[in-house]
């Protein structure tokens, strides 16, 4: 695995800080009018980080969703996730990985890699980066994650995103995406979280209407393969590189 030299947007964990200044020419504008509380406060990082908080955002069934990723994770992989997950989840890949391959973990908000570090802090082959996902580099692996990332993203940027997690793909590499997805007609929390969406996640939506396979670059060098969860509410995508 090689890394670009010219990728100088990356940010590793260990340095010792950012400017203000320079942490908001590095975000996005939709995740300064939409997630800055969220994701740019250090202190609101650290409060939606909490295992109980995430547990209650997806009404408790993110231990099911991260066992069917870390399934599908071998030790000795080299493994991209891109953006910061909350809860455990990180903490599950890194023990499921047993500190073999390389964990490579991006994310645009320096407070909330922050507030991640001490889900990881045990082992030592977890890489850390302030990085812009969407931009690419030579680096390839095994596996690229995406958990519950895509719903936050305007449609552009999931393209961009799905675009990245192909490109950063080795050989027989595969793509793994956990996220939202349109609930059974029925579903007693079909319009309660519509609603919600309508008020706080407004890119969540498209992914009622849209395929995760529809952000993707149109190849015949992928295997996909999509299971559905929780009356339809949450989604797995998992596409292999032939």
């Amino acid at each position: 695995m090689t890394e670009n030299k010219n990728d100088t947007s990356s940010t590793s964990l260990t340095s010792s800080g950012l400017s203000s200044k320079k942490e908001k020419s590095h975000i996005p504008e939709y995740l300064q009018s939409v997630y800055k509380r969220r994701y740019l406060d250090p202190f609101l990082s650290k409060f939606f980080d909490d295992e109980w908080v995430a547990g209650l955002g997806n009404f408790f069934y993110g231990r099911k969703l991260t066992k069917i990723v870390t399934s599908e994770i071998v030790p000795g992989n080299d493994v991209l996730q891109l953006g910061i997950a909350s809860g455990s989840f990180e903490r599950n890949v890194a023990s499921r990985m047993d500190s073999q391959g390389v964990y490579h973990i991006e994310d645009v908000s320096f407070a909330h890699i922050q507030a991640a570090k001490r889900r990881v802090s045990p082992w030592l082959n977890v890489e850390m980066k302030k990085r812009d996902f969407t931009i690419e580099n030579d680096c390839r692996y095994d596996v690229v994650l995406g958990y519950f990332v895509l719903h936050e993203l305007p449609d552009a940027r999931k393209k961009a995103t799905l675009k990245r997690a192909f490109n950063a793909l080795k050989s027989r590499g595969k793509m793994i995406f956990i996220d939202y997805a349109r609930p059974q007609k029925f579903h007693l929390l079909k319009y309660p979280v519509k609603l919600f969406n309508r008020l706080y996640e407004p890119f969540a939506e498209s992914l009622w209407y849209n395929e995760i396979k529809d952000f993707a670059p149109e190849t015949d060098k992928l295997i996909w393969v999509k299971k559905t969860f929780f009356g339809d509410m949450y989604q797995c995508v998992i596409a292999q590189r032939r």
